[in-house]
Order: structure tokens, then C-alpha cells, then sequence
């Protein structure tokens, strides 16, 4: 009985062989195997893996040297291992013996420094917020001091006020008569006193009275170049270094007295309306007159 049904079910019941052979071990005939086993092309893999077909392919037969990084390489066999519903780790412990050891790359150095403890990251956001904080302190430190500098700056006071001292009066000319009063307020001297008076007061007797009191008496000299004009002109006048002291044009009866360092040197325009004293004695200009213009030194 037995055998007619053996032998009745043999031709008609389908043997599959892919499901009773052992799936491959290496990670990337596994995957081969189980796309192949769930329907799947390269195509509808790279789809949604978005990669290309030829990195599929390159994965499927472990071409590792057309693939990107060691990084890279793990991401997409993770990846395509949960399109295919398949545990990673044991494909990625395949790929980690056949993966060549390289020198660490930027990636691997990211996702390294992505790798860290929750409590490593707050210990690090709670430095940085303490370095952010003394920051702010030492520069609202600085700002004070120097608020503080600015207001306890002393004042300057102010310079003193030059104040001139008055120039005393030059004395009378010895010729001048002095008024004579008597020792009471008020009292007026009699006429011949008073007129007895400037004939007493004579030069000589001035300069005694001074010699006896052990002062000497300033005697007013005339000054170096003095200038008249009885009618409209012009005239110029400049020191030994050739600052120009005067220049201008001059009015009827006016008159400009020039002191200072000698040589002076002169021009006048019209010497016809023109009157020179030197040291208080006339100056005769026709000698420096051409054309009704004097040109002369003052010595």
C-alpha cells in the first residue's frame, strides 16, 4: 500500500530545491540567494536601496574593490539585508573578515565620533556651556573696569588766566610844569607860587633831585622811523628779515610811527605829500626820490 502511494506521489508532487538546500554562508551569495528566492531583480534592489544596479551586482559578488569605503560597504549590506527581511549581523561579521584593513577614513572617523555615550555628550555640552559662561563674565568684568577708568579719570583744570600787568605811565617830560599844592585839601596855591613853580622845576634840578634819591629819571626817546602824510599816498615798510611791518595806503594827515630792529627798508609813493623823522630829526628823501618814489634805508 505503501508503495502505490510512493509511487503515485513521485511525478506528481514538485521538488524544490532551493528550499531543501542550506543557504550560503558568505554574505554576499546570501543575498544573491534570497533575492533570487523572494522574485526579486537587481533592478527592483537598486530601486529601493538607490544605488546603482552595479553596485548591487558588486555587492552580490563581493567585488569590494569597485565598492566606496568600508563604511559605505556596511551600509548597504545592512541595507540590503532588511529589504530582504535577513539578519545583518551575521552578514556584516562575514564582510568584517574579507574587508581589507585600511587606513581610517574621514567616514570611519565620523560615524566614530557620532559613536558616543549619552553621558560623555552631556558632560561635554555642560563644559562648553561653563567656558560660554566664564566668557561672558570676564568680558562684563572688562566693560566695568573700564566704565569705572573712564568715570574716576581726574579732571584737568583749567591754566590759570594770564593777567597783564598794567604798563606803568611813562613820566612827564622834565619840561612839563608839575602843579604845585600845599599840605592842605583843597587850598589853592597863590598865583606867583604857581608860577614861581615850573621856573623851579628845570631839567638840572629834576636830574639832581633823582641823583639824590639814588634813582635815575627815564627820559621818553623819539621813535626810530615816524611817517606823516599831508595828503592821499602810499607807503612800505619792511624788517631786516623782509616781514613787512606796514603797507598801505595812507590818508591826508595821517601818520605811522615804525619801531622795532633796524635796518628798516622804506618805500613811498608820493614823496611830495610825505614827512620823515629818524630818531626824531627830519629825513631828506630827495636824495632816494625817482619819479616821485623814495626808496631808502633806515639804519
Amino acid at each position: 500500500m505503501s508503495d502505490d502511494l510512493s509511487v503515485g506521489a513521485g511525478p506528481d508532487a514538485p521538488v524544490d530545491a532551493a528550499a531543501e538546500a542550506p543557504p550560503p554562508a558568505s554574505f554576499g551569495a546570501r543575498l544573491q540567494w534570497q533575492r533570487e528566492r523572494l522574485g526579486l531583480s537587481v533592478t527592483d534592489v537598486a530601486a529601493r536601496l538607490r544605488l546603482h544596479p552595479n553596485q548591487v551586482r558588486a555587492l552580490e559578488q563581493e567585488a569590494l574593490s569597485a565598492l566606496p569605503e568600508a563604511a559605505y560597504v556596511r551600509g548597504f549590506v545592512r541595507g540590503y539585508a532588511r529589504v530582504l527581511d535577513l539578519d545583518p549581523a551575521p552578514l556584516l561579521a562575514d564582510l568584517g573578515q574579507k574587508l581589507v584593513p585600511a587606513a581610517a577614513s574621514v567616514v570611519d572617523g565620523m560615524a566614530q565620533a557620532r559613536d558616543y555615550s549619552p553621558v560623555r555628550a552631556a558632560a561635554r555640552e555642560h563644559a562648553s556651556r561653563k567656558i560660554v559662561m566664564a566668557g561672558a563674565v570676564l568680558l562684563l568684568i572688562a566693560l566695568g573696569a573700564l566704565g569705572w577708568y573712564a568715570t574716576h579719570q581726574p579732571r584737568r583744570e583749567p591754566p590759570p588766566a594770564v593777567t597783564s600787568t598794567p604798563t606803568p605811565p611813562v613820566p612827564a617830560s622834565p619840561s612839563t610844569p608839575v602843579p604845585v599844592t600845599s599840605g592842605d585839601a583843597g587850598s589853592v596855591p597863590p598865583t606867583g607860587a604857581a608860577s614861581a613853580a615850573p621856573a623851579a622845576a628845570t631839567p638840572d634840578a629834576a636830574t639832581a633831585a633823582a641823583d639824590t634819591a639814588g634813582l635815575t629819571t627815564p627820559v621818553p626817546l623819539a621813535p626810530l622811523l615816524r611817517i606823516r602824510f599831508s595828503g592821499p599816498s602810499w607807503v612800505e615798510v619792511k624788517d631786516a628779515e623782509g616781514k613787512v611791518l606796514l603797507s598801505q595806503h595812507s590818508a591826508a594827515s595821517a601818520e605811522h610811527v615804525i619801531e622795532g630792529t633796524p635796518p628798516f627798508y622804506v618805500v613811498i609813493g608820493d614823496t611830495a605829500k610825505a614827512a620823515v623823522e629818524v630818531r626824531g630829526e627830519n629825513y631828506d628823501l630827495a636824495p632816494h626820490t625817482r619819479q616821485n618814489v623814495a626808496r631808502f634805508t633806515v639804519n
